[in-house]
């Protein structure tokens, strides 16, 4: 096989892998790697951010406001969701920070800590706050600003100790 005729077939099966979902270009390399060689598969990636059908920005701004919006995920387990899709760290920082700056931390802490409560209930005792807090952390929160949104959440949490137990 010609070395344009795998050029076409890898832009092929990178175009079927995109119109699934949107990958980053770390990740799609790792995906085109077993069909092509490394030259072959930068020259497809490259053509693939000229037409705009690969695009690591839009990808880690996208990814980190659906996640940290509608899932709950707070920014730290966003990095870590983007680096495990072989996201540039700076650019996922960048586009972390800019979806905080835009939506602020407290504000998507607090909409989802309502989601939460409206499940489970506010905690009604110090072990139930540590649970939340802890979950909370889990879920990729820094702690100031876990407790700064309970205290915002109700004037009963803010007057509960704020130990966690480390």
């Amino acid at each position: 096989m010609t070395g344009s005729e795998t050029s076409k077939k890898l832009l092929s099966r990178a175009g079927r892998i995109l119109s699934r979902r949107a990958h980053s270009r770390g990740e799609l390399r790792q995906k085109l790697s077993r069909y092509g060689g490394p030259e072959q598969i930068e020259s497809v990636l490259d053509r693939l951010e000229e037409l705009n059908l690969l695009n690591d920005a839009e990808y880690a701004y996208n990814f980190a406001l659906c996640r940290m919006k509608q899932d709950g995920w707070g920014p730290l387990r966003v990095l870590q969701a983007l680096r495990k899709y072989e996201v540039n760290s700076d650019l996922a920082e960048e586009m972390v920070g800019l979806v905080r700056k835009e939506a602020g931390d407290i504000d998507l802490l607090q909409e989802y800590l309502q989601r939460h409560c409206r499940k489970t209930g506010l905690p009604q005792d110090r072990k139930g706050l540590q649970r939340l807090v802890s979950h909370l952390r889990r879920r990729g929160f820094q702690e100031e600003t876990i407790y700064d949104a309970l205290r915002h959440l109700t004037r009963a949490v803010s007057r509960l100790p704020l130990d966690t137990g480390d």
